[in-house]
């Protein structure tokens, strides 16, 4: 069963490891809330080319307790206003089928959102310029890939999930840089996307039978 995870994503892919660290105990100390460990997560090379550094931030059982990922948002705009760049960061709890995100940049306002599992994923796949089924990669593996995958079939993939706020003019970290180009289908993505153009061939035939 997959675990809940807490992930950063910077605009600084240079990011300092020790710098990051010492934003997060500034921020932890003002929520009052135990200062984590972070690592970067070095297996992460599609987000790196859509100029993102990843880092994981490693849950604790709270116990009852604040934790970091109560107050995500402060989190995040710390390392946004430290890093003097774009930051986003994202909490899943796939067994719970639910997720927060927050993105915020210096002089603007953040944004945030939380609800379905898949549906906070893929916006912000979105605010990261990525395809959705990479950030599913790095998530979990070959599963949550799939699973947005599947969800294309909803005519209404292109949508923002009830209550997230749009993001006018940069679906990616810079309006100047175009989103990175999807991986390589595999073996398990072809089988995936055959199974939607089979799916989309029965609606149509199924919605001219109705006419």
């Amino acid at each position: 069963m997959s675990q809940p995870r807490l992930v950063l994503f910077l605009a600084d892919i240079e990011g300092n490891l020790t710098a990051l660290r010492q934003t997060l105990s500034r921020a932890c100390e003002t929520a009052h809330v135990p200062l984590p460990d972070v690592r970067w997560v070095e297996a992460a090379a599609p987000m790196t080319d859509a100029g993102w550094r990843v880092a994981e931030v490693k849950l604790q059982p709270s116990g009852g307790k604040a934790v970091p990922e109560d107050h995500l948002d402060s989190l995040v705009r710390a390392v946004a206003r430290d890093f003097r760049d774009q930051a986003v960061g994202l909490y899943t709890d796939k067994a719970g089928s639910y997720g927060r995100a927050s993105l915020s940049e210096p002089g603007r306002p953040s944004r945030s959102l939380e609800g379905e599992y898949i549906d906070v994923v893929r916006q912000t796949a979105r605010w990261l310029g990525v395809e959705a089924p990479v950030l599913g990669r790095l998530l979990d593996g070959g599963a949550t890939a799939r699973n947005l995958l599947a969800a294309a079939v909803d005519f209404g993939n292109e949508a923002p999930p009830q209550g997230a706020a749009a993001n006018p003019g940069k679906p990616g970290r810079r309006g100047e840089q175009p989103p990175a180009p999807p991986p390589e289908p595999d073996e398990d993505d072809r089988f995936v996307e055959a199974k939607l153009v089979e799916a989309r061939r029965l609606m149509e035939q199924y919605l001219s039978h109705r006419k």
